[in-house]
């Protein structure tokens, strides 16, 4: 083949990659647009969406509505993101007296140090419309809505620490990550309540509030089921909802019962918060944090309750959840290792651009830029 022939070979090859790059990239893309990266849930009896969440759905996982039902996931299916769950009851919340908290809180103001800690597993966290992107490589917008909330417990006489940790990359093992950095909070700083503090990745319409006259997002409260501590993490959950919905009424979103532990089996006193979603405004969620302070003091201290907190509960053994996740992220690894050589290989033969295209990082990138632009209702109510 002479030297003409081939160049028209090679350009054709090119035209045919490019064509085919461009092909997969808009399917790509389409995909991640039909295939919202989120789970709803139905309720089954009605068919109405319960809720959403960018948490993996599974059977036995339960929520508690804002007007306080109490429902079960049976039916999940993965390939289409949705879930089924029943209604098992109406669940009485704690009977909230606010002038009795605030009285219990008076007497015990000057009667010992009030404690807080504060870290965020998923670092990476933002807010699209604020910090340009919904997840950045390092410290995250999520961290100014820590310390929003940190700055507002302070002003009510509790001392806080936040730990700025970076627990990336925001995977399946990042709690098992965190978790090192929880372990050192309740041992060196000995915390009335530990806070793991989140945003959701559902539609801004989820989230959207106006509390307390002010433009917010609702809040959810997430526990781990398989806990030896959940009983005690929802007795105190419920309380934090009964008095947010006296004094903050519809700030607490829901809260939903998720497999796991989210590292809240280390101690009673221990929350995973979810300040709003990524596609409203960060400041937003800073408002919420700030006015949510308020009902944490309220239920920590306005009570004489003798407390089990500061400490690790137990020692340590992986439970069977975590034992899975441990062995998921092992063939995850051996899997990347496969992906990684597989890449390089088609790289070194020019296919650079396409595998750019079509890589997983940059089409979620491209969906939740994408997203901004085809919601037609504004961040504002």
């Amino acid at each position: 083949m002479n030297k003409r022939k081939m160049n028209k070979v090679t350009i054709l090859i090119l035209l045919v990659i490019g064509f085919l790059s461009f092909a997969i990239s808009s399917y790509a893309e389409k995909q991640a647009e039909l295939q919202p990266d989120y789970y709803t849930v139905y309720d089954a009896k009605t068919n109405k969406v319960l809720f959403r969440t960018a948490m993996e759905v599974y059977k036995g996982d339960r929520y508690l509505s804002g007007d306080n039902k109490l429902y079960e996931v049976f039916k999940v299916n993965k390939n289409e993101n949705t879930a089924y769950a029943k209604y098992l009851q109406t669940e009485k919340l704690p009977d909230v007296n606010i002038e009795e908290i605030l009285q219990a809180m008076a007497v015990t103001e000057n009667t010992g140090e009030k404690r807080v800690a504060i870290y965020s597993t998923h670092s990476d966290e933002s807010y699209l419309p604020s910090d340009g992107a919904a997840s950045i490589n390092g410290h995250g917008g999520i961290y100014k809505v820590d310390a929003a909330l940190q700055k507002a417990l302070e002003a009510k006489g509790v001392t806080v620490k936040v730990d700025r940790t970076l627990y990336l990359p925001h995977d399946a093992m990042a709690y098992s990550r965190s978790r090192t950095g929880a372990v050192k909070l309740l041992k060196d700083f000995k915390p009335d309540l530990l806070l793991d503090v989140h945003r959701d990745a559902v539609p801004l319409e989820e989230y959207i509030r106006k509390i307390a006259g002010k433009n917010a997002t609702g809040v959810r409260i997430v526990l781990g089921r398989n806990n030896p501590n959940l009983k005690a993490n929802q007795q105190l959950a419920y309380r934090i909802k009964a008095i947010a919905d006296k004094t903050y009424p519809n700030m607490i979103k829901d809260i939903f019962f998720g497999k796991g532990d989210f590292n809240q089996d280390l101690t009673p006193n221990s929350l995973l918060l979810e300040f709003g979603t990524y596609s409203h405004t960060r400041e937003r969620a800073e408002v919420s944090a700030s006015l949510i302070a308020d009902v944490l003091t309220k239920a920590l201290y306005g009570s004489d309750e003798q407390k089990q907190v500061g400490t690790v509960t137990k020692a340590q053994r992986p439970l069977p959840g975590q034992n899975k996740a441990a062995g998921t992220g092992i063939w995850v690894l051996i899997g990347v290792v496969v992906v990684s050589a597989v890449a390089f290989m088609f790289l070194s033969t020019g296919g650079r651009e396409m595998y750019h295209k079509f890589s997983k990082a940059t089409r979620k990138e491209f969906a939740s830029y994408l997203g901004k632009f085809r919601r037609k209702k504004g961040d504002e109510p």
